[in-house]
């Protein structure tokens, strides 16, 4: 049982932290899809992520469309997260170790997430605005790794595009197989 003081605690680590974890994760992915550069969406989240990228970015740089400086980040912030939320609720954490594999997961269920919202947004957005706008074709770019191959596989029904519904199934899927299994090795082996 928490306490009021543990409850705000953990509050605002979970609200900070996820809140940058979801940008630096858009930043991942509009690097990977090679996103347009000048669309304001995307200038927003490199200008709030540069600072921080910026610097490592030197070191390693990007290969095959991938930004290790800004997966580093990622992971740098969720472990750094789950070692907060432990010292609030546990203390410190029994295997250091279990904090990289919560770290993993967390980025591997971020990454599947934002894919989710991301194709289920351009759904809602195409029946609400289906011309053009500056978010809309950013969420093509980045739906596109998951819709294009999709897209070959299940055909249009009458016209009615029906392959954000098997995409939306199987980012969940994995959410259950992949991420739900880390997720409890990484605090069995973190907290005990």
């Amino acid at each position: 049982m928490t306490t009021p003081i543990q409850d705000a605690e953990l509050f605002l680590i979970n609200t900070i932290f996820d809140l940058y974890l979801l940008i630096l994760m858009i930043r991942f992915i509009l690097c990977w899809v090679r996103s347009n550069y000048f669309n304001p969406i995307t200038r927003f989240i490199i200008n709030c992520t540069q600072p921080l990228v910026a610097p490592l970015r030197r070191i390693l740089p990007t290969y095959s469309g991938i930004e290790f400086a800004t997966l580093v980040w990622i992971l740098i912030f969720a472990t750094l997260k789950f070692f907060l939320v432990g010292l609030v609720i546990v203390g410190l954490p029994k295997a250091p170790a279990g904090l990289l594999v919560l770290a993993l997961a967390t980025t591997l269920k971020l990454l599947l997430n934002t894919f989710f919202y991301a194709i289920f947004l351009q759904v809602i957005l195409s029946w609400v605005q289906p011309g053009y706008s500056p978010i809309g074709e950013l969420l093509s770019q980045v739906t596109s790794p998951i819709m294009r191959p999709i897209r070959r596989l299940v055909p249009s029904i009458g016209g009615i595009d029906i392959s954000p519904i098997p995409a939306l199934i199987i980012l969940q899927l994995l959410l259950i197989v992949l991420v739900n299994p880390m997720m409890a090795q990484g605090m069995g082996l973190t907290f005990g």
